[in-house]
Formats: structure tokens, C-alpha cells, sequence
């Protein structure tokens, strides 16, 4: 049963080390340029698999390149993100979140969040980003209070994502990373979770 897992999981890391490369073979650097452009938009559409596009970049740009560039990516989506709600569609924000009561509730609170605490819940990689940012934006939370947390906290999430992604190719020629990115996942969830119900984001 656990052999099966085992190949499964490691024909999916192959298909997936496969897509990069022959994307990666056919777009060159315009590969890595189109991930910077997914990134910014990363905030915006949260289904969009943001550590693919950070290994992609780590793999055109270097690792040292790769991160910064996706961190810079990320933090002007946050900025993009900041500026479409708060400036834009403030009002119209609350239709994209059914439980209206429950976002009032949470806007009020977040108001006047402190600011470490805000960058303790963005810096967690499976913290609901999109709330967050909604949050912070429909609250009309000062534009530097919000960009100094996302600063500070998507360093920790960019070298997170781009490691995972790392790890999960190197799994191919080395097995034992899969303890790495089980520990990894594992230890990121918990503190996720833990955060998100102690601030009521679930």
C-alpha cells in the first residue's frame, strides 16, 4: 500500500519536473518573465500555484535571483491587490464573500490590528491570503501598515514556496527529501491553522 503511495506520488514530481523542463526548454527566459507577471497576479486569482512559479524562476533566474525577483513580484501584488479593492472596488468587495456578518465582524477587528500581528498571520503559507488582503483593504488599513507587514512577512513565504519546490524536484534523485517537504507541510499547516482560528479567518 505505501510502495503504490510512493510511486504515485513520485510519477506526479516527474510529470511535474517534465512540464518544467519542457517549458522551460521551449519559452527560455520569457518563461521566467511570464512567471513574474503570474506572480503579481497570485493575490488576485489565489488558485494560481504560486511555488511552481517561484521554482520556475529559480531555475531561469538562479536560486539567490530567482527568490529576490519573486519576492519583488509579490510584494507588487500585494500593492496591485491593495489598490484594486481599496481604491477601486471597495464597495463591491463584500459580494466576493458570501457570509456578510462574518466579514463585518472581521473588518472591525482588523481595523486596528497590530502590526506584528498582522505579519505573523501573512507570514504562514497556508493562511487564507486572499481574506487577509480583502481584510485589509475593504478596512481601509493604512496602505503603509499593510505594505510594511506583506514586506517583512513574503520573505518568509517566497523562500518557503521556492524551497518546497526545491525539495520536491530534488525528491526524484534524492527520496529523502520527502522528509523535508513532509515536515515542511506539516509544521506550515499546524502554525496556519492555529493562526487562522485564533484570529477567526476560517
Amino acid at each position: 500500500m505505501l510502495y503504490n503511495i510512493y510511486v504515485i506520488i513520485m510519477a506526479w514530481i516527474n510529470s511535474i519536473n517534465n512540464i518544467l523542463n519542457n517549458y522551460l526548454q521551449a519559452s527560455g527566459i520569457w518563461g521566467g518573465v511570464l512567471c513574474c507577471l503570474l506572480i503579481i497576479l497570485e493575490p488576485l486569482f489565489p488558485v494560481l500555484p504560486m511555488f511552481l512559479f517561484v521554482t520556475i524562476n529559480l531555475l531561469v533566474f538562479g536560486t539567490v535571483l530567482g527568490l529576490i525577483i519573486s519576492y519583488i513580484c509579490t510584494i507588487l501584488g500585494c500593492l496591485l491587490f491593495y489598490i484594486v479593492f481599496n481604491k477601486l472596488l471597495s464597495k463591491k468587495a463584500y459580494k466576493f464573500y458570501k457570509d456578510k456578518k462574518k466579514l463585518n465582524s472581521l473588518v472591525n477587528k482588523y481595523k486596528d490590528i497590530k502590526i506584528e500581528t498582522l505579519t505573523t498571520i501573512i507570514s504562514m503559507p497556508f493562511t487564507p491570503a486572499f481574506m487577509i488582503n480583502l481584510l485589509a483593504a475593504v478596512s481601509n488599513m493604512p496602505l503603509k501598515k499593510y505594505m510594511t507587514a506583506e514586506i517583512i512577512a513574503k520573505i518568509f513565504i517566497t523562500i518557503f514556496w521556492g524551497f518546497f519546490g526545491f525539495s520536491l524536484i530534488k525528491c526524484l534523485t534524492h527520496p529523502q527529501y520527502f522528509i523535508v517537504i513532509g515536515l515542511m507541510l506539516l509544521g506550515g499547516y499546524i502554525l496556519s491553522k492555529v493562526i487562522s482560528r485564533k484570529y477567526n479567518l476560517e
